[in-house]
């Protein structure tokens, strides 16, 4: 039986989602007429699969960036409890949004490599492939496995014992590492050095 605060609730609910869609799809609409009225670019596929690998990537990197700065704070607070919500925060978002989010980036920066016939050799074409390939073992190898350990640390042991704040502590440091290297990818794509 809804008690009054759920029975409110889902309307909210769907009014925020309806709106989100819209803003979502009006997003897009008007980002396809910007595809094809730019002349910046060599053709309208190419101003299509720039701006799906740019706003990914927006999405992908500035979406970890801000997971960092949350598990920072997290970590200066000492709180067991906030350590756990953030190492399950970044579990749900990694496998479900940067995951996928990450492989329609490197689609897209294939699709403008071929697009523009570049020479695959070229140093920041070569430096993204392999911070791409740095990034993905490392989440599918290593922070992968440790998000699934953690849950269940979390479920048997809970948030504050020590191996789990140790385990999370370790997830949420490597997890910083991996987004360096996505920044360096960053830089090495706006500045192309070696060129």
């Amino acid at each position: 039986m809804d008690t009054p605060h759920h029975a409110e609730a889902a309307p909210d609910r769907r009014a925020s989602n309806a709106v989100t869609a819209v803003v979502g799809l009006a997003v897009v609409a008007l980002a396809l007429v910007f595809v094809f009225n730019t002349h910046v670019a060599p053709s309208h596929w190419y101003a299509f699969f720039k701006w799906v690998h740019v706003t990914g990537a927006v999405l992908w990197v500035g979406g970890g960036l801000t997971l960092t700065i949350l598990a920072l704070k997290a970590e200066r607070s000492s709180e067991p409890a906030e350590m756990a919500m953030i190492a399950r925060q970044a579990a749900f978002v990694g496998e479900r949004v940067f995951a996928p989010i990450g492989l329609l980036v490197l689609g897209m920066g294939i699709a403008m490599v071929v697009n523009l016939d570049l020479d695959w050799g070229t140093s920041w074409i070569v430096i993204g492939l392999v911070g791409y390939a740095i990034t993905f073992l490392t989440g599918l190898l290593v922070l992968g496995p440790q998000a699934k350990r953690i849950a269940h640390l979390i479920e048997s042991v809970g948030a504050e014992a020590a191996e789990t704040q140790a385990a999370i502590k370790r997830i949420l440091l490597i997890a910083r590492v991996d987004e360096g290297v996505l920044l360096l990818v960053i830089a090495a794509m706006i500045l192309k050095p070696f060129t």
